[in-house]
């Protein structure tokens, strides 16, 4: 099961999304996409998420918390 997480920037290494979507499974980022709509279930959490290359792949944080 994966969670979504929203917020006004995401931000990686090679890229940044104004109010974007990242999606995660077992602490790992499968995917981030433009929020277009409200999505059910999704977590808003304002700000901005970082997303950062890790030994287990890419991972989102945000307030330097990681998000699972």
């Amino acid at each position: 099961m994966s969670n979504l997480y929203a917020a006004h920037h995401i931000v990686s290494d090679d890229n940044s999304i104004a109010n974007g979507v990242v999606e995660i499974e077992d602490g790992v980022v499968k995917r981030v996409f433009h929020l277009e709509k409200e999505i059910a279930f999704t977590i808003w959490l304002g700000g901005t998420i970082i997303i950062k290359k890790t030994a287990v792949g890419l991972q989102a944080f945000k307030d330097n918390n990681i998000l699972i």
